[in-house]
């Protein structure tokens, strides 16, 4: 009888804690549910401010493209020449949507960065060279680069395609395609981190790859076909004075300034035609990247996009998550 009344006892023990296993589990897996709704929902909200921030932006921006104006006469000449003038300081900041969410907005103008994926080999080199200062690392960084992007597998000779990456024990393989963002270029054979650091904030994957020849730096000047050492000094000189540029042929040499180009057996011809197809006097293209976070513990959600400027409009002409 007590025999039976200990498998009794034991066995409902077994089915209470069986019993107990299976209500933590079905909590777990309501818990587990119930944040991965929450999630959905703050990134679903940071997503929406976000965008709304954009819009925002956006607005301001086209805003500043139908009304020139300023505080001072000085001022708003400024304008009249680039309504976008200084976009990354006066565009950059917090926003705040819905009177909860803050959104952290950087902009800047494209046309005082390079396109990595427009630059020819000799432009690359060009740049590398300036910036770094020692040719040779410069040669076999341009030269990896170009073989990076291009389509085929043939290395050139201070480059390097899949083959050569793969006996060096490199784990990311050349992509044979542009770059998707600046961070890849840490992967290119010659590459280092040091290197990388003083090179990115010159260059980026977005944009036409037009440069604002009055915000570009020196690094970035230098690598524009057509210019040379007295048009960069030009270039900075009227800078140092306060003064716009205004137009191509005010940094081309004196003799070439304030008259139009004789026709191709004109010196200065091809020279002003380079630099007129690949530099402009205003902001024309800014990227905007966007962080909003819903809550203290709410995944950031983050958003590119640049804005292009299309006569008195702005345009929202790419973005990405």
């Amino acid at each position: 009888m007590r025999a039976r009344r200990g498998v009794a006892l034991l066995t409902a023990l077994w089915l209470v804690v069986a019993i107990a296993a299976v209500a933590l589990q079905f909590s777990l897996d309501a818990r587990e549910r119930r944040q991965l709704g929450v999630d959905a929902s703050e990134r679903g909200e940071a997503r929406a401010a976000a965008t709304g921030a954009l819009a925002l932006v956006q607005s301001r921006l086209d805003k500043a493209l139908r009304n020139v104006a300023g505080n001072n006469a000085r001022t708003a000449r400024l304008r009249s020449s680039d309504p976008w003038l200084d976009v990354d300081s006066l565009y950059s900041g917090p926003v705040t949507i819905d009177t909860t969410i803050s959104v952290g907005v950087r902009a800047r103008d494209l046309g005082a960065q390079l396109n990595i994926n427009q630059l020819t080999e000799d432009q690359l080199r060009t740049f590398f060279g300036f910036v770094l200062k020692e040719f040779a690392v410069a040669d076999v960084l341009a030269q990896s680069v170009a073989d990076w992007r291009d389509p085929d597998d043939i290395a050139r000779p201070r480059g390097g395609e899949r083959d050569d990456y793969i006996k060096a024990g490199r784990l990311a393989l050349p992509a044979n395609g542009p770059f998707r963002e600046i961070e890849e270029l840490l992967q290119v054979q010659g590459m280092t981190p040091a290197i990388f650091q003083r090179v990115q904030p010159y260059l980026t994957t977005h944009g036409s790859g037009i440069v604002n020849l009055n915000t570009a730096p020196e690094p970035v000047l230098r690598a524009v076909p057509g210019v040379t050492d007295a048009i960069v000094a030009q270039i900075l000189s009227l800078r140092s004075q306060g003064q716009r540029i205004q137009s191509v042929a005010q940094v081309l040499a004196p003799s070439q300034r304030g008259r139009p180009p004789q026709g191709p057996n004109d010196p200065g011809f091809a020279q002003q035609q380079q630099l007129t197809a690949r530099t402009t006097v205003q902001t024309t293209q800014v990227e905007l990247t966007l962080i909003a976070q819903s809550g203290p513990q709410a995944h950031p959600a983050r958003l590119t996009a640049i804005v292009t400027r299309a006569g008195n409009n702005a345009l929202v002409t790419w973005r990405q998550w």
